[in-house]
C-alpha cells in the first residue's frame, strides 16, 4: 500500500513540474477622435471583443494580449510577434489583430487578444471575429457582424443590423430597426425588435419574441418558437417543431417531419407538414392545412377551414365559416361549423355534428355518422359510403325530401321519424318525405345499413 501511495505522490509531483506554464501579458491602449459620418471596423480572432458606446466622437481601444508556453522565453517571443494595428483611415478607424505564422519550433502554445472598445454611439460598426465571444451594447447606428465559433450578443441597438455567425449562439435584444441574422449550428434568440426580422439558421434552436413588423425564418433541423409579431410571418423548417402564437397578421409555415402549433393568429394561417401533428387555435380568418401522414387538430376559426391529410386523422371544431376536409385513410371529426361542411376519406370513420350549412360526406369503407343542428331552416344533407353503415340524426321539426339506397344492407327509420314514402322501409331503397318535405336528404350506401333517426 505504501508503494502505491508513493507512486501517486511521485506522479503528482512530476505533473506539477512538467505541466507548469509561463504566461506573458501585453496591454495596448489607443485613443482617436472619429469624424462624423465615419465608421469603426474591427477584425480579429482568438479572443473576446466587447464594444460599448457613449455620446461624443472618441474611440478608445484597449487590447490585452495573453500568451502562455512551456517557457517564459517562448511566451515572450510569441507575444512579441502578435500585433494590434490601430489605423485612422479616410473611412474611419480600423482595429486589426495580426498573428505570426508559427513554425514547428513552437509547441504547446496558447495565445489570445481580448478587446474592450468604447466608440461613438452613432457611428456605424463593422466587426469580423473568429473563435471568440463578441458583445455590442447600445449602438445607435447600423452594424455588420461576421463571426464564427463564438457567442454573439447585441443589446439596445438602433438602425439596421446584420449579424452572421456559425457554431455559436446569437442573442439580440431590443433594436429599433430591421434585423437580419444568419446563423448555423447554434441557437438564436431575438426579442423586442421595433422593425422586421429576417432569420436563417440550421441545427440550432430559434426563439423570437415581440417583433413589430414581419418575421421571415428559413431553417432546418431546428425547433422554432415565435411569440408576438406585428406583420406577416413566414417560416420554413424541417425535422423540428414550429410554434407560432400571437401574430397580428397572416402566418405561413412550410415544414417537413416537424410538428406545427399555431395559436392566436389574427389573419390567415397556411400550415404544411408531413409525418407530424398540426394544431391550430384562435385563427382570425381562414386556415388552410396540407399534410401527409399527419394528425390535424384545430378549433376557433374566424372564417373557413380547409384541411388535407392522410394516414392519421382530423378533428376540427368551432369554425365560423365553411369546413372542407379531405383525408386518405384518416378519420374525420367536424363539430360546430357555421357554414357548409364537406368531408371525404377512405378506410376511416366520419363524424359530423352541429353544422349550420349543408353537409356532404363522401366515404369509402368508412362509417358515416351525422347529427344535424336544430335551426329554423333545414339544410341539405348528402352522405355516401361503401362497406360501412350510414347513421343520420335529424333535427326535430325539420322536413326533408329523402332518397336512400343501399346494397347488401337495410334502411331503418326511428319511430319518431314521420315519413311518407314510396318503397319499403326496412328494404334497400326508400324515396319520400319526412315531416312534409323540405331540404334534400340523399343517403347512398353499399354493403351497409342506413339508419335515419331523430
Amino acid at each position: 500500500m505504501r508503494s502505491r501511495i508513493n507512486l501517486i505522490l511521485l506522479t503528482v509531483a512530476v505533473c506539477a513540474t512538467a505541466c507548469a506554464r509561463e504566461e506573458v501579458k501585453r496591454d495596448f491602449r489607443k485613443f482617436a477622435n472619429l469624424p462624423v459620418g465615419r465608421s469603426v471596423r474591427i477584425e480579429s480572432q482568438f479572443g473576446r471583443i466587447s464594444v460599448r458606446t457613449k455620446p461624443g466622437r472618441e474611440v478608445f481601444v484597449q487590447a490585452l494580449t495573453h500568451c502562455s508556453a512551456d517557457t517564459m522565453d517562448q511566451a515572450k517571443r510569441i507575444c512579441d510577434q502578435i500585433q494590434v494595428l490601430f489605423e485612422e483611415t479616410p473611412t474611419g478607424v480600423s482595429v486589426r489583430t495580426e498573428y505570426p505564422r508559427l513554425s514547428g519550433r513552437f509547441h504547446n502554445l496558447s495565445y489570445a487578444v481580448d478587446y474592450d472598445i468604447t466608440m461613438p454611439d452613432t457611428a456605424p460598426l463593422d466587426v469580423r471575429n473568429r473563435f471568440g465571444k463578441l458583445d455590442v451594447v447600445d449602438l445607435h447606428a447600423p452594424a455588420t457582424i461576421d463571426s464564427g465559433n463564438g457567442t454573439v450578443t447585441f443589446i439596445g441597438g438602433r438602425g439596421q443590423q446584420r449579424i452572421g455567425n456559425s457554431f455559436g449562439m446569437v442573442e439580440l435584444r431590443k433594436n429599433e430597426g430591421d434585423v437580419s441574422i444568419n446563423n448555423t449550428n447554434g441557437p438564436t434568440i431575438a426579442s423586442d425588435i421595433n422593425g422586421g426580422l429576417d432569420l436563417a439558421n440550421r441545427f440550432g434552436e430559434i426563439r423570437v419574441t415581440n417583433v413589430a413588423r414581419g418575421v421571415t425564418i428559413h431553417s432546418n433541423n431546428s425547433n422554432i418558437e415565435v411569440t408576438g409579431a406585428g406583420g406577416p410571418t413566414m417560416i420554413t423548417n424541417s425535422f423540428g417543431r414550429t410554434t407560432v402564437s400571437d401574430v397580428k397578421s397572416n402566418v405561413t409555415v412550410q415544414s417537413q417531419n416537424g410538428e406545427i402549433d399555431a395559436d392566436g393568429i389574427a389573419g390567415t394561417a397556411e400550415l404544411h407538414t408531413s409525418f407530424a401533428t398540426i394544431r391550430f387555435s384562435r385563427i382570425g380568418k381562414s386556415v388552410t392545412v396540407k399534410a401527409n401522414n399527419s394528425l390535424v387538430r384545430g378549433d376557433t376559426v374566424g372564417e373557413s377551414a380547409t384541411v388535407e391529410t392522410s394516414f392519421a386523422g382530423v378533428d376540427v371544431r368551432g369554425v365560423k365559416g365553411a369546413a372542407r376536409v379531405t383525408g386518405g385513410n384518416a378519420y374525420i371529426k367536424l363539430a360546430a361549423i357555421g357554414g357548409e361542411a364537406y368531408a371525404k376519406t377512405t378506410f376511416a370513420p366520419v363524424n359530423v355534428s352541429d353544422v349550420a350549412g349543408p353537409v356532404t360526406v363522401e366515404g369509402q369503407n368508412s362509417a358515416v355518422t351525422v347529427v344535424g343542428r336544430s335551426a329554423e331552416k333545414c339544410q341539405p344533407i348528402s352522405l355516401r359510403t361503401t362497406f360501412s353503415p350510414i347513421r343520420v340524426t335529424l333535427p326535430e321539426g325539420q322536413g326533408y325530401n329523402v332518397t336512400a339506397h343501399t346494397t347488401f344492407g337495410h334502411i331503418h327509420t326511428a319511430p319518431a321519424v314521420v315519413t311518407t314514402v314510396s318503397g319499403d322501409v326496412g328494404g334497400s331503397g326508400l324515396t319520400g318525405k319526412i315531416n312534409g318535405g323540405g331540404c334534400d336528404l340523399k343517403l347512398i350506401g353499399q354493403n351497409g345499413n342506413i339508419d335515419i333517426l331523430r
